[in-house]
């Protein structure tokens, strides 16, 4: 059984270059792809921004784990994607939509 962990947010149009390669915040992404494998349970993780959203980019970060325990503890820790995105001056708290899910048997 699979447990995901996600995390989403907006940013304008203007703002799209941060998603290129070595931007800061493509450099933050790539960043949790190189340190959560070292967590206990952690099996993937990946990001996406939407193609088909007039005036916004939607932006998801999700991470995929064994188990509960394991999602919940990575929930609790400083690797966690909501926190690690608040390092950007300009996502708040409020702007990131966290949600776990299970997946379907």
């Amino acid at each position: 059984m699979a447990y995901v962990y996600q995390v989403s947010f907006d940013i304008p149009p203007d703002r799209q270059d941060e998603l290129e390669v070595g931007s800061s915040l493509e450099r933050v992404v790539s960043l949790l792809r190189v340190i959560l494998p070292a967590e206990p349970g952690y099996t993937t993780a990946r990001a996406v921004y939407s193609l088909d959203m007039p005036g916004r980019i939607r932006i998801v970060v999700e991470s995929v784990w064994d188990h509960w325990e394991d999602l919940h503890l990575h929930q609790q820790s400083a690797l966690a994607e909501d926190k690690i995105l608040r390092e950007f001056a300009y996502l708040t708290p409020e702007m990131l939509d966290v949600h776990t899910f299970r997946e379907v048997d």
